[in-house]
């Protein structure tokens, strides 16, 4: 999947954020407090199955016909459907952005899959301040690629 970073977008109102590093023990500590099959009431379509993984995401926004990656950073995947995943992020998107998350397969297997944020939640963690609960729905993927 084809994206543009700041630098080549002629466009002063994009503003790109790097989010802060959160340790994937952080992450894993948030996940066990929270039920697997935890949704916002109505939202869910089909079910869920555990699936916790590190993974990177970048939250793409459409300028001047243009994707631009307008924040990147870590999340962890609690949980997926056949069309949805549930993460845990530092920051929280908007409702119909689209986030591109890149999770790890076998060896050096990387998977892409490209969700529309739908709905999110604050999570306050003492140590770390507030995280979210970010549930998605699947707009186009997986594509599978092979990084080194």
């Amino acid at each position: 999947m084809s994206t543009h970073t700041l630098e080549e977008v002629p466009c002063s109102s994009v503003v790109y954020r790097q989010e802060q590093p959160v340790e994937y023990t952080d992450f894993a500590r948030v996940a066990a407090m929270q039920p697997a099959t935890a949704a916002p009431p109505g939202r869910r379509r089909e079910a869920r199955v555990e699936h916790q993984s590190l993974c990177s995401y970048e939250v793409l926004e459409a300028v001047e016909e243009e994707s631009v990656v307008i924040e990147k950073g870590e999340a962890y995947a609690l949980n997926r459907s056949k069309e949805g995943i549930r993460l845990i992020m530092r920051q929280a998107p908007h409702a119909k952005q689209i986030i591109e998350v890149n999770t790890a397969r076998a060896r050096w297997g990387r998977t892409v899959n490209v969700y529309e944020v739908r709905w999110t939640a604050p999570v306050q963690v003492e140590s770390l301040g507030t995280l979210y609960l970010v549930g998605c729905r699947r707009v186009f993927g997986p594509c599978n690629y092979v990084s080194f």
